[in-house]
């Protein structure tokens, strides 16, 4: 179960890396969600995308779902 939480959040990285307009808009996003999403996506490279890809397709409103708000919530709950 950890290995899929590390590729959600790792897709999830690689999509929002390639759209930072969209990042910073995000409701509840936050400077360490942002350096979080741009580590994971250098540090994955293509891997990142492929895996994002596949947890955006697996079912409506997985991404976020599954990846983003539970990321928000942990990085940013003592952010702005």
């Amino acid at each position: 179960m950890r290995t899929v939480r590390v590729l959600v959040v790792a897709g999830t990285a690689g999509l929002l890396a390639l759209a930072p307009g969209v990042a910073a808009a995000a409701p509840g996003g936050c400077k360490a969600f942002g350096q979080n999403v741009a580590g994971l996506a250098q540090t994955l490279g293509p891997a990142f995308g492929a895996t994002a890809s596949t947890v955006a397709t697996s079912g409506p409103g997985a991404f976020p779902t599954l990846v983003v708000h539970p990321e928000q919530q942990a990085l940013c709950s003592d952010a702005g």
